[in-house]
């Protein structure tokens, strides 16, 4: 068996792979995900998105808490090895994420202002229940909404819908992945945005459909699809997750 080159090693462990690994990802969002749950286990969640994952999990017998959480812990191990990486976290690409998430908010930003709607198209920038009775400050149940948000939302919309999507168009149509990925960021854009209203406004009750907030999701949706094709499943996630806590200051 031959040798990899060295500037074929240098290429694999440059910082920009390292963060696509899964490992690496699981390490960025393990703490947060925990911190997530610790307040959903206790206070229960009003997140949509958690709550729609474990119906459809309560439907195959996955009725546990812990499901959903486990869930998203084993695929990304699973995707690890499907890699043939090597099974270590790199320390450098999990601090990298961090501060990637924070610089890459910069964009959604200036969505919001370019669709001139920044405090009222984001005012629900996750998709959310009934408030549930916590002993935490509105402000702190937002931030750990929002590390919830971004976590499950991108899990559902991101790792399973654009990557599931772009496999299929791959593999079984035979588009070129160029392609396929740009017809996967955008359809999973508009399922995004449309997630996030209720089936009254989707039906056009009251004041009429919000179109205003619709296309600033979708275009918030493109731009994060595209961040996780070109920049992993951990920066994705950081980013959606530092937008809601921005949110959240915001109408604090």
């Amino acid at each position: 068996m031959s040798k990899r080159s060295g500037s074929s090693i240098f290429w694999e462990d440059t910082y920009v792979r390292l963060t696509h690994r899964p490992l690496n990802s699981l390490a960025f969002i393990l703490v947060p995900l925990a911190i997530y749950h610790t307040y959903a286990f206790r206070y229960g969640t009003p997140l949509l998105a958690p709550q729609d994952l474990a119906r459809v999990l309560r439907y195959f017998g996955g009725s546990a808490v812990w499901v959903p959480p486990l869930l998203i812990t084993i695929v990304l191990i699973a995707m690890h090895w499907a890699s043939h990486c090597p099974w270590r976290v790199q320390p450098i690409a999990v601090g990298g994420m961090l501060l990637e998430s924070f610089a890459w908010v910069l964009p959604v930003m200036g969505i919001g202002y370019l669709t001139s709607r920044l405090r009222l198209a984001a005012e629900v920038a996750t998709s959310v229940g009934a408030e549930l009775p916590s002993q935490l400050s509105p402000f702190a149940q937002s931030c750990l909404q929002a590390l919830g948000a971004g976590i499950y939302e991108e899990f559902m919309f991101r790792l399973c819908f654009v990557g599931l999507t772009m496999l299929l168009l791959v593999r079984v149509v035979s588009l070129r992945r160029d392609l396929a990925g740009v017809g996967a960021i955008l359809a999973g854009a508009v399922l995004f945005s449309l997630y996030h209203f209720s089936a009254e406004q989707l039906g056009g009750a009251g004041a009429g459909f919000p179109w205003s907030q619709f296309v600033f999701r979708a275009l918030a949706g493109m731009f994060l699809g595209g961040l996780y094709v070109c920049r992993g499943f951990g920066i994705v996630v950081g980013t959606h997750a530092v937008w809601n806590i921005w949110v959240a200051y915001l109408n604090s």
